[in-house]
């Protein structure tokens, strides 16, 4: 599956202070530029558009960034811890080595999304749609993808114990790579799901069946 990956020139010089940019400069379109070891504490309640940004070793713990837009950027060793991204919009996005424990994305869109090895236990991605979007070795313990859609989703070598895809369908999805003891599912949206025969166990416990060995 080909995904498209963010249009980031090669080096940016701008540093950007985003506080001093949305309070100060009344800017809501924010682009072409890094943002590097900073901690964000606060953000008005209001949309913000960012393109073309570099965040990295940047913290937005428990930030309020509902309906917000981040089109062709990457998140490298950041933590986002608790956020919200309700309603907001990901597109040609990746994640890497960060931490997005508990963050909120419920009704948003992701496009050509990547998150690679970080740790999004307790996320939720309720009422979501997905499109050409890729987990790859991320802890997704006890996530929610509650009735979600998904077009061309990869979980590959994903922690998935106790996770929520009740509602979802996981046509043409593979589990197969992935590790957990019980998921959540709906039985008529299981059909063409890929899972391994250990996997098959847990698909049956969430079920309520008793296997016996």
């Amino acid at each position: 599956m080909k995904i498209d990956k963010p249009k980031i020139p090669e080096q940016l010089e701008q540093q950007l202070d985003i506080a001093t940019l949305i309070e100060v400069e009344e800017e809501r379109f924010i682009s072409r530029g890094m943002v590097s070891s900073w901690n964000v504490v606060e953000l008005p309640e209001s949309k913000v558009s960012f393109d073309q940004v570099h965040f990295k070793d940047v913290s937005f713990e428990g930030v309020c960034f509902d309906q917000v837009e981040f089109i062709d950027c990457k998140f490298e060793r950041c933590d986002l811890s608790n956020v919200d991204f309700g309603d907001s919009v990901f597109h040609r996005v990746e994640f890497h080595h960060s931490k997005l424990v508990g963050v909120q994305c419920t009704e948003s869109r992701f496009g050509h999304t990547v998150i690679n090895n970080c740790v999004a236990n307790y996320t939720v991605f309720s009422f979501s749609k997905m499109k050409r979007v890729k987990f790859q070795q991320t802890a997704l313990n006890k996530a929610d993808f509650f009735n979600c859609t998904f077009d061309k989703v990869l979980f590959n070598d994903c922690q998935l114990d106790g996770a929520n895809f009740t509602d979802t369908s996981l046509a043409d999805v593979d589990l197969s790579t992935c590790t957990y003891e019980q998921v959540t599912v709906s039985v008529d949206k299981l059909s063409g799901c890929t899972v391994s025969t250990e996997q098959a166990l847990g698909f049956a416990k969430s079920l309520g069946l008793i296997v016996k060995h």
